[in-house]
């Protein structure tokens, strides 16, 4: 009898430490989503002026440090004008409050997809963005080891005719291949069937949190097919756009 009440006893506190285990996982996992939604923003451009002013959605893009820098995809720029760029998000502070600030492009990598921008100032001081989540990136591309890995892509995908969600959605798949370039380019398949508006999201890698590529889209492959591409994104991209926009800051204070 009382290696009955014992069994039962063990039985009862495996239960309850694996319950709490769970909620303890998930209430981290949700923390983390949390975290990284306050670094996701929409991108789009003005139409218009004035009280008649509207914005045309393009993509999203991301949070890479606390002087307001972001990445994106570099072809959701095309055909559109570059004065009037702007880019909103939720108040980290407040989920209820959206904010839309002007931005500019500060630099295109020719060979890629990927694009880089920045906020100069908000309410008439430099930008700083310490309340906002900035993601990390790898210091180097490393292909083969990331097959089969899980990522994730949050961004604002088009979910209604009536417009855009201001709310980051988030997207879970795999790594299918790190293998196939497209246009002499390395590239990233991804297992994870995509939305308009994905355009310039982070593919996280869920293991470490790091952004290694950004979506680009379907392209070459038909969306029905359930695959993704993206554009690979390591420390040298973002650096190379810093230095590329540092060195024309330079030449314009010297004319």
């Amino acid at each position: 009898m009382v290696k009955k009440y014992i069994i039962m006893f063990i039985i009862i506190f495996l239960c309850i430490s694996f319950s709490f285990s769970a909620c303890t996982q998930e209430n981290k996992n949700n923390e983390i989503m949390e975290k990284y939604k306050t670094g996701i923003f929409h991108i789009g451009q003005l139409i218009g002026s004035g009280e008649n002013s509207d914005i045309e959605w393009l993509g999203s893009a991301f949070l890479l440090d606390d002087n307001c820098t972001f990445a994106t995809a570099k072809h959701i720029f095309k055909n559109v004008n570059r004065e009037n760029l702007v880019i909103r998000s939720l108040l980290p502070d407040d989920k209820t409050t959206v904010r839309t600030i002007p931005i500019r492009i500060l630099y295109e990598d020719f060979r890629s997809d990927l694009a880089f921008l920045k906020i100069d100032s908000w309410d008439g001081q430099p930008c700083r963005s310490e309340r906002s989540y900035s993601f990390n990136i790898p210091s180097d591309y490393v292909k083969g080891s990331l097959i089969g890995e899980t990522v994730l892509v949050i961004g604002h995908p088009i979910l209604s005719i009536k417009g855009n969600v201001d709310v980051p959605v988030v997207r879970k798949g795999i790594i299918s291949s790190t293998e196939i370039t497209w246009s002499n380019q390395p590239m990233i398949l991804l297992d994870l069937l995509g939305v308009p508006g994905f355009s310039g999201s982070p593919v996280i890698l869920e293991r470490t949190g790091e952004v290694i590529g950004i979506i680009y889209g379907p392209e070459p492959t038909e969306r029905i097919f359930g695959f993704e591409w993206a554009t690979p994104i390591t420390q040298e991209d973002y650096l190379s756009a810093i230095d590329a926009s540092s060195a024309s800051a330079e030449e314009n204070n010297n004319k």
